[in-house]
């Protein structure tokens, strides 16, 4: 299916955003190279975990570094890897 084609059926993934802006969006991220957009992605993550962190310990200010660590693992991963790698349910451990 040509590109064109799936742009047109394409619906916006916001719902502030026109499809157009959208596709101006997109078209501008296709022309950056490739290390330009592996750099925003990395950055995009970044400030994520900064504000996931950043909200426990706003909701959780006795919280020691191992308990905001819980707390962002829960947070960030599915319940069943965390309690396959981490070894606590989240649901238990981090109510």
């Amino acid at each position: 299916m040509p590109v064109r084609h799936l742009q047109a059926k394409m619906k916006s993934l916001s719902s502030d955003t026109t499809p157009e802006a959208q596709r101006m969006h997109f078209e501008l991220m296709r022309r950056l190279p490739g290390w330009k957009r592996l750099s925003l992605a990395l950055e995009l993550t970044w400030a994520t975990r900064q504000l996931i962190l950043a909200d426990i310990r706003h909701h959780f200010p006795e919280a020691d570094e191992a308990e905001i660590r819980r707390r962002f693992i829960a947070r960030v991963l599915p319940r069943r890897d965390v309690i396959s790698a981490y070894g606590f349910d989240p649901k238990d451990d981090c109510s």
